[in-house]
Formats: C-alpha cells, sequence, structure tokens
C-alpha cells in the first residue's frame, strides 16, 4: 500500500466511524424516548390497577348476586 492507499483507506474509515456515532447517538436517543414511555406506561397501569381495585371493592360491598331477583325471561 502506498501513502495514498493509505490515505484513502483511513478517510474511509473515519467516514464510518462518524456514520456509527451519529446512528449510535440516534439509537441511544430512541431507547431513551422508550424508557420514557414504559414509564409513563408503568404508572397508568398501576392507576388503572388501583382503580380496578376500588371498583371491585364498591361491588362486593353492593351485595352478592344472589340477594339480586334473576333477570327477565324473554
Amino acid at each position: 500500500m502506498d501513502d495514498n492507499d493509505i490515505k484513502a483507506h483511513l478517510a474511509e474509515l473515519e467516514a464510518k466511524i462518524a456514520f456509527l456515532e451519529v446512528a449510535n447517538d440516534e439509537l441511544e436517543q430512541a431507547l431513551l424516548s422508550q424508557h420514557n414511555r414504559l414509564e409513563r406506561t408503568e404508572v397508568i397501569v398501576s392507576e388503572l390497577r388501583n382503580r380496578l381495585r376500588e371498583q371491585a371493592a364498591l361491588i362486593e360491598h353492593l351485595g352478592d348476586a344472589e340477594d339480586e331477583p334473576p333477570p327477565p325471561h324473554y
């Protein structure tokens, strides 16, 4: 390899490294975004779980289904 070949190869490697750095930064941003969305989703799921528990407790206090008259038959 002569000097020009080495310089060309070095320039090619530098371009590839620059591309990989940009791709890595983009992937980091995407990962951070997904992490934030996951955290928000976990909060929402937790709130929904609490609401369901509250609703279940209310339903239990309303009485058993046996106390209600059977539905009319058509």
